[in-house]
């Protein structure tokens, strides 16, 4: 069994909130229920598991949203202090993570119990036997210098795995952001980590500076990370309004957002992110666009509609025609050829709203959790391998079984048949 989650982007704690612990237990949890109820094999019979791969597939760590990167160094830059101070960044937000990773990385090292079977192919629940568990950790855009964590004996140490792309006998995982328009361009920084270290960590850094609302700064800019950052002027609205009801004078918070939206918007142009195609303007008029204002027109709605799209198909082909679990939100190709599950929301659907899974193109499926503001949970989904997978029930949500016996869906809880 493949379990696959992605996205958990835990900061280092300087400007952002971590996400809420009990995430991390649900999820280890909902891991326990899954590894039991796949041993129902498709033949009926039931046969324990013989191992599971746990991948957490890329931003498992942010190490772009930090008020370490609000001087003069930028993660994007060449050269010593630049590097240092990436490893820095992931070391704090190593030190954030130790109590979720530590909850897995006992999984990997003791293994799942689950019931033994009788001759007939039945479970034995008064029996126990201990499935192995191997958990893989992969680089994403927010941690790709976690090979230097590596490095320093870090994932060894946690019996967790580290590189860029897993790949087992059936399915493919890697993080899939290259596959995103914003993240495209390889000299200078992309306009996904522009807007995370020159618009989101300096609006962080910004707010707890602020007397009145910095006490709110980092769960808001908690959740403005958690989405898709085209998604952050409708999710900042959303938090607006959630906090309005306790006093607080959001006029000052939105004051302080344009202002660094102005900031990012110099910023980014003189860094390169401005390729002529306008699109450094289009998004600075959309973040200024919080709901209840005037919103921006057609043209720059239609260059955020662009890059919240994806790359032609021949962009998301990892290996082949083979089953690929992404780990980036934005990684959705039109490539019908083949099952494509993407962990997280899509681009540009506001926000709150529930949505448990969503087709997006041919094969392809997005799965996220819900909902959308203030999660609960985390996007994950449990692929079978070989002759598992005679169940596809979602094991309450975030958790998804992704197989292809369709008797078995529950009731108002939408399914991925992408197997």
């Amino acid at each position: 069994m493949l379990v696959v989650t992605a996205n958990w982007a835990i900061p280092d704690g300087s400007v952002a909130a971590p996400p809420r612990a009990a995430q991390f237990a649900r999820l280890c949890d909902d891991i326990r229920l899954v590894a039991m109820r796949a041993g129902m094999r498709r033949d009926g019979r039931y046969r324990p598991l013989e191992r599971l791969v746990i991948v957490l597939a890329g931003d498992t760590l942010d190490g772009l949203v930090s008020g370490r990167w609000c001087d003069d160094v930028r993660p994007w830059e060449r050269g010593r202090r630049a590097l240092s101070r990436q490893e820095q960044v992931l070391v704090a937000a190593a030190r954030s993570a130790r109590r979720p990773l530590a909850a897995l990385a006992r999984l990997a090292r003791g293994g799942v119990a689950v019931p033994s079977a009788d001759r007939r192919g039945r479970p034995v629940m008064t029996g126990r036997i201990v499935v192995p568990v191997h958990l893989v950790m992969l680089a994403g855009d927010r941690d790709r210098a976690l090979e230097r964590l590596r490095g320093r004996g870090w994932s060894e140490r946690r019996g967790i795995g580290v590189g860029t792309i897993w790949e087992g006998d059936r399915w493919c995982v890697a993080h899939g952001s290259a596959c995103d328009p914003l993240a495209a361009g390889e000299d200078g920084p992309t306009l996904l980590a522009s807007l995370a270290v020159d618009l989101l960590a300096r609006f962080g850094a910004a707010l707890a500076a602020r007397p009145g609302v910095a006490e709110y700064g980092r769960s808001i800019v908690r959740v403005l990370a958690d989405g898709q950052p085209l998604d952050m002027p409708l999710r900042l609205a959303t938090m607006l309004r959630s906090i309005a009801v306790n006093g607080v004078e959001v006029a000052r918070i939105t004051t302080e957002w344009r202002r660094c939206v102005d900031r990012w918007d110099r910023e980014a142009r003189r860094t390169g992110c401005e390729d002529g195609h306008g699109e450094v303007a289009a998004i600075a008029a959309w973040m200024h666009a919080i709901e209840g204002t005037a919103a921006p027109g057609p043209p720059v709605r239609a260059v955020i509609a662009a890059l919240s799209g994806p790359l032609p198909p021949a962009a998301s082909r990892l290996h082949g025609n083979r089953p690929t679990v992404l780990g980036h939100p934005a990684s959705m190709g039109d490539d019908a050829a083949r099952a494509v599950v993407c962990l997280g929301a899509p681009a540009m659907r506001p926000c709150p709203g529930p949505a448990f899974a969503r087709e997006i193109a041919g094969r392809a499926a997005c799965v996220e959790a819900m909902p959308a503001i203030s999660p609960t949970g985390l996007p994950a989904v449990a692929v079978p391998e070989a002759d598992e997978g005679g169940v596809v029930r979602a094991a309450w949500w975030p958790m998804w079984d992704v197989g292809s016996s369709p008797g078995c869906r529950p009731e108002a809880m939408p399914i991925l048949d992408a197997a």
